[in-house]
């Protein structure tokens, strides 16, 4: 009796919290729906899958090294991402050709330093996938999957609404 009992609790755990990370809105890339799933190698050899980060506010950047406006931004999401905002994870997304391309960039520009995970999307899966056509373009997407913003164009991550934002999304999710 005492053993159906754990079970039970168990069991009404696990489905109460999976479900609370389950996404129950239609897969997509407009506001409002779930983010589509990907996984990416990283430039330091580490995969990043979106789903495995359910539970925390993801910021997915996409950006590539040949885009002026996409350059200006990178300080901006550095400064964010050095403020290491609880529950709050960001990521790049290159679209650059291959790692040569990224290597040379930062190669000739020594003065840019970037800490934050970029990506490798290469073979443009992910950004066909998500219909990115104009870069920068940024996704905020919520902890439990939902894309709550979309953003096209450079914007300055140090806009304390913004931070503010991001933090209070990341605490209303827990």
């Amino acid at each position: 009796m005492k053993l159906k009992l754990i079970f039970s609790i168990v069991v009404a755990f696990v489905f109460v919290y999976s479900s609370s990370f389950a996404c129950d809105q239609k897969v997509g890339t407009k506001e409002g729906q779930c983010a589509p799933d990907f996984s990416l190698p990283a430039s330091d050899g580490r995969v990043f899958s979106l789903y495995q980060h359910r539970g925390k506010v993801v910021v997915v950047n996409f950006w590539a090294t040949w885009c002026e406006p996409c350059i200006e931004e990178i300080p901006s999401l550095e400064k964010l991402y050095n403020k290491k905002l609880q529950g709050v994870e960001l990521v790049s997304i290159s679209m650059d050709q291959n790692q040569q391309a990224l290597d040379r960039f930062f190669a000739i520009n020594k003065d840019i330093r970037v800490t934050f995970p970029i990506l490798q999307d290469f073979d443009k899966k992910v950004s066909d996938a998500w219909g990115t056509f104009k870069v920068p373009e940024t996704y905020i997407i919520d902890a439990k999957g939902v894309i709550t913003d979309k953003i096209i164009g450079i914007y300055d991550w140090q806009d304390p609404i913004m931070q503010h934002y991001l933090m209070l999304l990341a605490k209303t999710q827990k």
